[in-house]
């Protein structure tokens, strides 16, 4: 399953003014991150706590103009919430305590092409209906902690399996190519403050998950979930999830969220099972595969 690949955060250096990473260019802009490419034709701009945002926006629209960008995406605090609205953002996805657990996050969305928020009439019944059932699934459970089958593992990933990394997401995506990720881009990641983690089945990668974490802001996103093509429909990220969940505290992270396909009944209803809650959709948001989709937002906090 593919979430969200887009985003990178590093905790202890400021990355490169400007590099590229796979379907993105990654600047400095200001002060804020800035994440742009024509595979989403989207800039998504975060870390902008202490950044004038109104010169910032200037350069966003301004860069959206240049490179045909169809919309532009930023995640703020409360404290640049109005600013962003002043311009003519609008509120896709809220989440409460994503700064340090005590400050509300929220991601907000421009669209400079109109069409770019157009759905079908079938999408759009398609993606209510999986938050209407995703919803439906989050309540207490008899056995929240299902026992994992004796010949499963899940261990942390390290630079020696990345090999293995890059073979899965081959089989994966087999017939989207563009999309295939490889040690060098996981290397990358991890210089970046990224966390791998796979379940094994008598030694064979069967799912992966890539996790950055911000211990600036005190949380964590996944942003990468992949199943292994013959093993897809086995609830296995059920347990891939519960495992991450417990890497919280380790990496004293007090949220953890993720962007899930909109249209996908499986993964919504993963992590609504394990106590996420839906925070909200981020309309047309990006390519996955050879479509361009929305991605619900959902996060947990440990009580």
């Amino acid at each position: 399953m593919y979430l969200a690949t887009d985003k990178f955060v590093s905790k202890n250096q400021v990355p490169p003014k400007k590099s590229e990473i796979m379907f993105e260019t990654i600047e400095n802009i200001d002060g804020a991150l800035v994440y742009h490419g024509n595979m989403h034709k989207r800039i998504f701009f975060s870390e902008a706590e202490n950044v004038n945002l109104d010169h910032l926006l200037l350069k966003m629209k301004d860069l959206a103009k240049k490179k045909n960008y169809e919309k532009i995406l930023g995640k703020a605090s409360e404290k640049g919430v109005k600013v962003l609205k002043s311009k003519g953002f609008v509120v896709e996805a809220k989440i409460p305590g994503l700064y340090r657990g005590t400050i509300d996050g929220y991601f907000l969305a421009e669209y400079t092409k109109q069409e770019r928020l157009a759905h079908d009439e079938k999408t759009k019944k398609t993606i209510s209906t999986v938050k209407t059932i995703a919803e439906a699934a989050n309540k207490p459970q008899t056995d929240p902690h299902l026992q994992m089958p004796s010949n499963l593992k899940i261990r942390s990933l390290t630079v020696s399996d990345f090999k293995n990394l890059e073979d899965l997401h081959n089989k994966a995506y087999k017939y989207h190519p563009h999309q295939i990720k490889n040690a060098e881009y996981f290397s990358k990641l991890k210089s970046l403050n990224h966390e791998f983690f796979g379940l094994f089945q008598d030694g064979q990668l069967l799912v992966s998950a890539i996790l950055a974490i911000n211990e600036k802001e005190s949380n964590m996103e996944i942003v990468d979930f992949v199943t292994h093509p013959d093993f897809r429909g086995q609830n296995l990220s059920y347990y891939l999830v519960q495992d991450i969940k417990g890497q919280m505290n380790i990496y004293g992270c007090k949220t953890l969220y993720t962007m899930v396909r909109a249209t996908s009944y499986g993964l919504n209803i993963t992590f609504s099972k394990h106590g996420f809650v839906l925070a909200g959709t981020l309309t047309n948001n990006c390519m996955v595969r050879d479509a361009m989709e929305s991605m619900n937002v959902w996060y947990y906090k440990e009580k």
